[in-house]
């Protein structure tokens, strides 16, 4: 189906967050459904807090759904009729939908963070040190996501302390510990650096962190994805440190939402490869 063919049956699907211009998930999402000829559509919406409950109980109940992003996971998770273990866990949803006349919701941003770190690091994290910056929605299903992959140790670092302590202890209990201040960080060793910040979104944005305070750096994942590289990959590639961005992560939590959706798995190649010629310079 292409965009021209869209009708009354069409089924709408769309990404509710702010900011929502940068994202690539509408490219992936709409390759898929025309890859196994679906009559549906995705599209981004820029969605304050005080219409999010209007977007997602709308969309479910017209026979869509969609994702969430920054910065209402937290919210959207309690807008739900019924909830996955991972929201449960997580307190965070990033996918929605209706069956049985409730919104379903679910966190597949955990299962997407568990396949491209197992891509990146060709295996899962068992037993590595890891460094994980920001305590928002995508921080929680990365700590989960290493909780569940037996990293050995998780370190927390977010600029609000007691935010990050909440997410700790729900999250991984004793085995994710706060970092007081970053100066704490000076002349520490990490098998695995993971950004979750907003940070990098732009090009001038400021580094979550300076990356050579760190004695050793095995390899930098930044869950943001977006035309060109970010500055904090700039860095780690810089410094000789191997480094990866949101790309497979968004693939892989995309092709879970679309089961929730369409109850049908997507094609992963045809995802990657429409994303790949959208950031294709």
């Amino acid at each position: 189906m292409s965009m021209s063919e869209v009708t009354s049956h069409t089924r709408v699907f769309a990404l509710l967050g702010d900011p929502v211009s940068h994202s690539l998930s509408p490219t992936v999402q709409n390759a898929a459904m025309t890859d196994l000829n679906l009559d549906g559509v995705y599209v981004a919406l820029k969605t304050g807090a005080e219409e999010l409950v209007g977007f997602m109980r709308g969309l479910a109940r017209s026979g869509g759904g969609g994702n969430i992003t920054l910065p209402h996971k937290e919210k959207a998770a309690t807008v739900l009729d019924v909830s996955s273990s991972a929201v449960k866990r997580t307190g965070a949803c990033n996918t929605f939908w209706l069956a049985d006349g409730k919104i379903h919701g679910d966190n597949t941003d955990v299962a997407g963070f568990s396949g491209a770190l197992e891509t990146f690091l060709g295996g899962p994290p068992s037993g590595l040190r890891v460094l994980v910056l920001g305590a928002g929605g995508a921080a929680r299903a990365g700590l989960l996501a290493l909780v569940e992959g037996d990293a050995q140790e998780i370190h927390l670092l977010n600029r609000a302390r007691d935010r990050a302590r909440v997410v700790a202890r729900r999250i991984g209990g004793t085995k994710v510990r706060v970092v007081d201040h970053v100066r704490d960080l000076d002349g520490k060793a990490f098998d695995l650096v993971v950004n979750t910040t907003c940070l990098g979104l732009h090009p001038d944005d400021a580094l979550p962190l300076e990356l050579s305070q760190l004695s050793r750096v095995g390899g930098v994942l930044d869950v943001i994805c977006r035309s060109g590289t970010t500055p904090f990959l700039e860095a780690a590639r810089d410094l000789g440190i191997r480094a990866a961005d949101g790309s497979e992560m968004l693939i892989q939590q995309g092709a879970v939402a679309f089961e929730r959706w369409w109850d049908r798995k997507p094609s992963l190649r045809i995802m990657r490869t429409a994303l790949e010629r959208r950031l294709r310079p």
